[in-house]
């Protein structure tokens, strides 16, 4: 009788390989790019009518203490919003806005969603990645995967998702 119940449980279903998306191509991660600079442009220019609106209220003419001050403030709340945007949005829902209208997702290189904490790192060597004119992007030509320098340090991919 025992063999025959053991005989009725069907064995262990193995794993099944995990096939990944495929890898975005360059002109997809482009696009999605440049919407992503037209949203951190909107961004710029919320925080600069925020930092100069009172100057403006203020004066017909506003003194260099004003535009100073208003320089100061676009660039406190601009660098530290951005990196916390796109980091959310990544660990959110794997793509920032840009990403999300051309159909393109962050993963790891496995193919999983990132953590909130890699998310975050990939944010901030993603603002180290452009800053140096962009330096940081070139990696995108020669490797397979089209894995940019804050791709490579955070170990994610960006694949397609259509």
């Amino acid at each position: 009788m025992a063999a025959t119940e053991e005989a009725k449980v069907p064995p262990k279903a193995e794993a099944q390989p995990f096939t990944p998306l495929p890898i975005a191509s360059l002109p997809m991660r482009t696009v999605a790019f440049l919407l992503d600079c037209i949203v951190v442009t909107g961004l710029v220019m919320f925080f600069f009518a925020i930092g100069f609106g009172q100057a403006a209220l203020r004066y017909d003419d506003p003194p260099n203490s004003a535009l100073l001050l208003g320089a100061a403030i676009t660039a406190a709340a601009f660098f530290p919003v951005t990196p916390l945007l796109f980091a959310f949005l990544w660990a959110w829902r794997s793509q920032s806005l840009g990403m999300m209208a051309v159909g393109v997702i962050v993963t790891t290189r496995s193919g999983y969603r990132i953590s909130h904490t890699r998310a975050l790192f990939r944010a901030v060597l993603w603002l180290l990645s452009i800053v140096p004119l962009c330096a940081g992007m070139f990696a995108l030509f020669f490797d397979p995967e089209r894995r940019a320098l804050h791709d490579r340090l955070a170990g994610t991919v960006v694949r397609e998702f259509r």
